[in-house]
């Protein structure tokens, strides 16, 4: 059985005249007639009662004709659907990023990919930097968000796609509250409260190393996976730590944020397999990338 067979016998079962089905279909009467006949033929039933006057269905053909019409429907929905995954605008999108990403230009991002494509849907996680880098590698995840440096990888691209100032979070009365602008060789003498290190080898090693370079050994004295933890000890009074600038939209009770001199800017790259050509990654990309355009801090 053939698609175009049914095709022919819905428009035929339509018209219920085969000439009018044939300049419907765009073809000579002859060939219709045959794939009718073959159709017919394989069914082993009459489908149409055939009279030189006029072409009725059969109750064998009225019962098909709902049967053959759903078919060619949900080949139609499976072409298009097909169609539209191939273009990005419909499909699945496993996106991660890194916590304090949330608070600077994933909502952003989002907010403009599905403005484009609503019938998307976007898987969204939050993980650990090098978490995020294996996921992306074994296609768990289709994009990340991390913070580098990372790693040269041949099986990774990264683009750049936010850069903002590292800012000193503070418990509301430590003293560095009480300076405009807080030297990064006070911060270092002060215990950090920070992210472990196994969670962003590189950007640990770059704030840490930065600290060192102010020739003060650094002292952390909590580890805290998640920014918002990070904030809450920060306001307990545990510590102080460096953080990027969006952070300060997480305004918690208790504590204060100050620029901070000396400190590395913070950058967030978009990390996305290098054979991932993808038009729903591509197109993420470019959603970040114009949001990235506009200031967030």
């Amino acid at each position: 059985m053939e698609l175009r067979q049914l095709r022919y016998f819905v428009a035929v079962a339509e018209e219920l005249h085969f000439r009018r089905a044939a300049a419907r279909l765009h073809i000579s009467q002859p060939p219709l007639s045959t794939q009718i006949a073959a159709l017919e033929a394989e069914l082993g039933v009459l489908l149409l009662a055939r009279t030189r006057r006029r072409v009725a269905l059969t109750p064998a053909g009225a019962a098909f004709l709902p049967e053959a019409r759903a078919i060619l429907a949900g080949v139609d929905a499976a072409a298009t659907t097909a169609r539209a995954v191939d273009a990005g605008l419909e499909g699945v999108l496993r996106v991660s990023f890194v916590g304090s990403a949330l608070l600077s230009i994933v909502p952003g991002i989002v907010q403009r990919f599905r403005a484009a494509r609503p019938l998307v849907q976007i898987a969204l996680r939050e993980r650990p930097t090098s978490a995020q880098l294996e996921a992306v590698r074994t296609g768990i995840v289709d994009i990340g968000l991390v913070r580098p440096p990372v790693q040269a990888d041949p099986e990774l691209v990264t683009e750049l796609v936010l850069r903002e100032r590292t800012i000193a979070a503070l418990p509301a009365g430590h003293p560095l509250a009480s300076l405009r602008r807080v030297p990064l060789r006070r911060l270092a003498a002060e215990p950090l409260v920070l992210f472990p290190r196994e969670q962003a080898p590189g950007y640990h090693d770059l704030l840490t190393g930065r600290l060192a370079a102010t020739g003060t050994v650094p002292r952390v004295v909590q580890d805290a996976p998640e920014t918002i933890t990070i904030i809450g000890l920060v306001a307990a009074g545990i510590g102080v730590s460096p953080v990027a600038a969006s952070v300060a939209n997480l305004a918690l009770p208790g504590v204060v944020y100050r620029p901070l001199a000396g400190a590395p800017d913070t950058e967030l790259v978009v990390v996305r397999r290098a054979d991932d050509d993808s038009p729903l990654a591509r197109a993420f990309v470019a959603a970040a990338l114009d949001q990235s355009s506009t200031p967030t801090v």
